[in-house]
């Protein structure tokens, strides 16, 4: 039985393709049931299982009978609310892995996955095979150098329908796409050496005045702000043919050429696209007047909307009716903490008014908010009596064990008392 972690993204949803049609057997993991748009269809919901891999006792649930593990989850987020897998996932993966003698475990991952990378997605990646090497399992690491699909969506036609970014210079890829990217992951699976990292690319190596010139007849010509799609990482994450043909055995099959025509690639296909937001920018919040004031002029549209609809959903907590509420931060002031989410940075407010439909006040309030990156997780209420009760349950193991290192949060009635309950935390 293969085990499928990361079933749902892209690399996952291409490696579930290709096993399904070499006729294997496979458990598609999703972390839960609201994370399988890819998916539907494509497997009987009843093969399904679900597990969230920052908790290993989840993920233990979901390997009986596993005699191989891949592992494609991996850093990337994907719009508000999204989260980013932190080390302990995949080392719970591993744990688990081999605690059932699974026998392989393949990771796939990126070429600028480094500690130095510039790029804080690689890095993240990086953070992510370290929990694959620190457990004793019987492990191999794949990096991929690009695929079409970060080709195509950040630099030739964003499905967001923003202007694509320009190429970072003096760089160089050998993207391939995402089904030979499948079809190597199960080959390698089938036999490797365990310990081991392997490097693979696509069938040609480009440097970066060599693909500006590939996409250039292909780039969609926009205004305006840049795609939310991110870039190809910068620096020389490219794999030699050589190296590629001894770690696949052969060159991979697909072509950018027919990536950027729309042919014969994965690219293509409609349950790989617009995974930022599909059905386009969502509108404002309804209880977002239109002015933010000094205080909301660095957030971007996404930090907006997520400010406006966590406050109002917490006006219950502190006994004001959210019915047709607005607010307005024309007349708040900023605090001294700042932290960027979603595109943009807000700070912490004083004087944050609620607002009726006509104008009259209801709340003035002041707003406290949490931030923790390698978790993905944003959080912002109306501030008085520490993190809501509401928010602290929400907050994986992880995220609590870093606010209870965060000055700000030391003499929170909550952290002060999973502090009690977990004194090696301290």
């Amino acid at each position: 039985m293969l085990v499928l972690f990361g079933a749902n993204g892209r690399t996952g949803v291409a490696v579930l393709r290709e096993a399904t049609r070499r006729g294997l057997a496979v458990r598609p993991i999703a972390r839960d049931d609201r994370d399988i748009d890819r998916i539907k269809g494509m497997v009987d919901v009843q093969r399904l299982s679900y597990a969230d891999p920052e908790h290993l006792d989840a993920v233990r649930a979901v390997m009986e009978g596993a005699t191989a593990v891949v592992s494609c989850i991996d850093p990337r987020h994907s719009g508000p609310g999204a989260i980013i897998y932190p080390r302990e996932a995949t080392a719970n993966i591993a744990l688990a892995a081999a605690e059932v003698e699974a026998g392989r475990l393949l990771h796939v991952s990126v070429m600028g996955a480094f500690r130095w990378s510039y790029s804080e997605i690689n890095q993240l990646s990086f953070e992510l095979e370290n929990g694959i090497r620190d457990v004793e399992a019987p492990w191999c690491i794949l990096k991929f150098s690009a695929f079409f699909d970060e080709v195509l969506e950040g630099h030739v036609r964003p499905p967001d329908g923003r202007a694509p970014h320009p190429l970072p210079s003096g760089a160089r890829w050998s993207p391939l796409s995402r089904r030979d990217a499948a079809r190597i992951t199960l080959d390698k699976l089938a036999a490797f050496t365990p310990g081991r990292m392997q490097c693979v690319g696509g069938p040609e190596t480009y440097f970066s005045r060599d693909l500006d010139q590939a996409i250039a007849p292909f780039v969609q010509k926009r205004r305006g702000p840049k795609t939310r799609y991110l870039p190809l990482p910068p620096g020389d994450v490219s794999v030699d043919a050589g190296t590629t043909r001894a770690t696949a055995g052969a060159l991979p099959q697909d072509t950018l050429a027919q990536a950027l025509e729309g042919q014969d690639s994965d690219t293509a296909e409609p349950a790989l696209r617009g995974t930022v937001y599909p059905q386009g920018d969502p509108p404002a919040h309804p209880a977002d007047i239109g002015r933010g004031g000094r205080v909301l002029a660095t957030a971007s549209a996404d930090l907006r909307r997520v400010v406006h609809a966590q406050l109002v959903a917490d006006l219950a907590r502190v006994g004001v009716d959210a019915e047709g509420a607005q607010l307005d931060f024309t007349r708040a002031s900023a605090g001294p903490r700042h932290v960027r989410a979603h595109g943009g940075e807000l700070p912490e407010m004083t004087g944050v008014r609620v607002l009726s439909t006509d104008g009259d006040l209801r709340y003035t309030g002041d707003v406290d908010l949490l931030r923790d990156k390698l978790a993905e997780e944003f959080r912002c209420w109306w501030a008085g009596e520490g993190i809501p009760v509401e928010i602290w349950r929400d907050l994986d193991l992880g995220v609590r064990r870093r606010l209870a290192r965060d000055p700000h949060f030391r003499d929170d009635p909550l952290v002060v008392g999973f502090l009690a309950q977990n004194p090696a935390q301290r």
